[in-house]
């Protein structure tokens, strides 16, 4: 097993230490540290809310690890010039290096030297595999059910979402398998394709490489990327949507977006926002949007529980904070929707 340094300096917080923030959830035993020197001498679960007493440090010295992960997604990916000292400290040391960022650390004039003089290893999460092809419809007809987790903004729980559902049909003796589209879910899966870093052309045909790839699985739970009103990352969003052909959707909800984030645009009704993938959805494969997965960790207990109601009254979808609460609703809207289709498939035939 490896041990993994967590670097998120000057940054050590949920919105842009979201890799961090993962790694922590769901690989926490394999953090040694987090490397930020503003919060040394803190914990993981004091500053980012998860991680409990793995520490902050400000140093590499004296700490068993041999991989230093880069832990923030940040919009453009862009490397930060006050790491490279960090980084050429970790290669000096031997360490192997996991990057997630757009800026690819294996093609530095720099580090790439380093790397080969000290034993090291770059490895670019978010290079893409060099064989992508385009989208040849397939996806749609796998035996598999297909679940998209898709959001009203970025970074409103998606992978998350999708992580806790694999796990909660597998303790119900489902097969089931979760697959990474982002920096963050491959490198806590192990697999997986950067779909945001594909050339926009083979992006659909990305997302039904990794459908076909699991298609003896009795369920597939597809990480959903950005959002289709996002001005910024529709693109993906869309390409990722036709690509999967879901059969179902999970919708990520934070309520205190107000406007869509890296932007200025005013954030449209929720209800408007799942009529648009599904209009979308359908263009590829039957689908519809079958419960809400909320963010409600800026509330209290109480003011969590009427949001999640009025959700379920407004939209007439099971509502769950699939961290604070589980996500057995969620989990029960989707066998539900696997059986109706199921039915009408065979009534239908």
């Amino acid at each position: 097993m490896s041990r993994m340094i967590l670097l998120t300096e000057g940054m050590s917080n949920p919105a842009e230490a979201k890799t961090a923030t993962g790694l922590l959830r769901y690989r926490g035993e394999e953090v040694a540290a987090v490397y930020d020197s503003a919060c040394a001498g803190r914990t993981a679960g004091e500053v980012l809310g998860v991680g409990g007493a793995i520490p902050f440090v400000d140093s590499l010295d004296g700490i068993e690890a041999d991989t230093l992960v880069m832990g923030i997604a940040t919009a453009g990916g862009e490397l930060p010039g006050s790491w490279r000292a960090i980084i050429r400290d970790a290669l000096r040391g031997g360490m192997k290096i996991l990057n997630g960022l757009h800026t690819f650390i294996a093609d530095d004039p720099e580090f790439a030297p380093l790397a080969a003089e000290h034993g090291g290893e770059l490895i670019d999460v978010r290079r893409p595999p060099a064989d992508l092809v385009v989208s040849s419809n397939e996806a749609r007809n796998t035996a598999c059910f297909r679940v998209h987790t898709v959001g009203h903004d970025c970074g409103v729980g998606k992978m998350l979402t999708a992580l806790e559902l694999m796990a909660a049909l597998r303790e119900r003796g489902h097969t089931a398998e979760f697959l990474a589209t982002g920096q963050t879910g491959i490198m806590i899966s192990g697999g997986g394709i950067p779909i945001d870093a594909v050339v926009s052309d083979f992006v659909a045909g990305a997302a039904e490489q990794l459908v076909l790839e699991n298609r003896d699985k009795d369920f597939v739970l597809i990480e959903g990327q950005g959002s289709l009103v996002h001005p910024l990352y529709s693109g993906v969003t869309l390409g990722l949507l036709h690509g999967c052909a879901p059969q179902a959707m999970v919708m990520g909800f934070d309520p205190t977006r107000t406007t869509i984030r890296h932007s200025e645009q005013a954030m449209p009704p929720l209800k408007k926002v799942i009529e648009l993938y599904e209009s979308m959805a359908n263009v590829m494969c039957p689908s519809r949007v079958v419960a809400v997965a909320a963010n409600t960790s800026s509330l209290d207990e109480a003011a969590a529980q009427k949001l999640l109601a009025a959700l379920r009254d407004n939209l007439g979808l099971p509502a769950a904070d699939v961290v604070r609460f589980g996500c057995e609703p969620i989990v029960d809207a989707v066998l539900e929707e696997r059986l109706r289709l199921s039915e009408g498939s065979s009534q239908g035939g």
